[in-house]
């Protein structure tokens, strides 16, 4: 599908993309408790965390999880197209749970490491074939303890969080440099909101599941990342935007860091109750973060910093060559497409601002890169092929932005 996006004035109120990194650790935790989710989006990353589940035997229909009597393998394969998150959360429950099974993935998940994991079980009555994807697991962890580099991935770190609160407890050792922390905070802000008992403490977090977890009916929450698309679209357009739905699990009602650095670069950038505010401004200015422990937020930081008056800088961006594309050379080439310098230099990826042209592109089958893509194009102008790839986490994206105003007129190539 080609999106072939003109000019445009993004602006008005919406709801947030649905979060899919609290939905899959939602669907996930049905192999403990019932989970009930009222307003559940199917994304393709969605679709792999609920055909996950199913090869356990949770009962799933419309939105309802039924753990069940007996969590064992039901299957001897599965197959996980594109979610890292679904496949890294899933080696450890496997293990966990034991048997034997074979896993493989698409393109770009047969590319993704698996070595952390695997590094931390192999001693410990687990077998792997490979690894790498496709693979075959053997066997079950014979311990309620495991230490695993953090360095790769946090979801690894997650998968063992809620394996353990499947079997009643354990610990996880985690050793530094720790990726991606908050992710962990947000599994066990999850898991807290189920009743398992989470203790977080610098590399050492214990599970305890001290009484029955508790079930779970309600929402799934916004996602503050990908708003940031529909947000960042609006501020490089002389727009205003509200986007609500943001609230987090728990007492985590605060707001992603995004909304903090889009007003240190000049916007009018607020949170409160659940709704991001934001208002375009005439200048914006360059920043300087370190995105290890979100390398995510780096595309959502590009499109402002494509329009800067002076250069930003987002420092330890190695784990980005990780990701669905090498999402450093992505942002280089994507924003090289618009004429705008990028490049890269001692593990920091350095933005020059200028003024974008029209440009056209093809999505290497990266939502984050489509995403980023379109926030620009509205204020310059651009093509985009392989635009579905935003399907991975937010189906709603085109029809969300056209609703804020952005003239896209979406194309299905024959």
């Amino acid at each position: 599908m080609k999106a072939i996006i003109e000019k445009s004035r993004v602006y008005g109120r919406i709801s947030a993309p649905q979060s899919k990194s609290y939905a899959i650790r939602l669907i996930f935790s049905s192999l403990f408790t019932e989970v009930l989710l009222s307003n559940l989006l199917l994304s393709e990353d969605v679709v792999d965390a609920i055909n996950a589940v199913s090869i356990f035997g949770v009962k799933i229909s419309e939105g309802r999880f039924e753990k069940p009597e007996k969590i064992a393998l039901h299957s001897d394969k599965v197959y996980v197209k594109a979610s890292a998150t679904v496949l890294r959360m899933l080696i450890p429950i496997i293990a966990v749970v034991g048997g034997r099974i074979f896993i493989d993935g698409g393109e770009s998940l047969r590319r993704r490491p698996v070595k952390a994991v695997v590094e931390a079980l192999k001693d410990k009555g687990i077998r792997f074939s490979s690894d790498s994807l496709p693979m075959v697991i053997d066997g079950k962890l014979n311990d309620n303890y495991i230490e695993i580099s953090g360095a790769e991935s946090s979801q690894y770190v997650s998968g063992f969080m809620i394996a353990f609160a499947i079997v009643g407890g354990g610990t996880i050792k985690i050793k530094p440099p720790i990726a991606s922390q908050s992710y962990i905070e947000m599994t066990a802000d999850v898991l807290k909101t189920l009743g398992v008992d989470v203790k977080f403490c610098g590399n050492r977090v214990d599970i305890d599941v001290n009484e029955r977890p508790r079930a779970y009916s309600g929402s799934i929450p916004g996602d503050f990342l990908l708003s940031s698309f529909y947000v960042a679209s609006a501020l490089l357009t002389d727009g205003f935007i509200e986007v609500y739905n943001l609230r987090g699990f728990g007492n985590r009602d605060k707001p992603h860091k995004i909304v903090d650095i889009y007003r240190y670069m000049g916007a009018y950038s607020v949170y409160s109750n659940g709704v991001w505010i934001a208002k375009a401004s005439d200048i914006y200015r360059g920043v300087s973060v370190n995105v290890f422990d979100d390398p995510d937020m780096a595309m959502s930081i590009a499109p402002l910093a494509s329009v800067a008056k002076s250069t930003t800088i987002l420092s330890n961006v190695a784990n980005l060559r990780l990701k669905e594309s090498d999402r450093i050379e992505a942002i280089i080439s994507t924003l090289k497409s618009f004429g705008i310098e990028a490049y890269v230099h001692n593990n920091s990826l350095y933005i020059v601002g200028g003024e974008p042209f029209s440009a056209v592109s093809r999505c290497p089958n990266d939502h984050r890169v489509a995403m980023m893509f379109a926030s620009i194009a509205v204020k310059s102008g651009g093509i985009l092929d392989n635009a579905e790839c935003v399907n991975k986490s937010n189906p709603l994206f085109w029809s969300d932005m056209k609703f804020l105003g952005a003239k896209i007129s979406l194309v299905i190539e024959v």
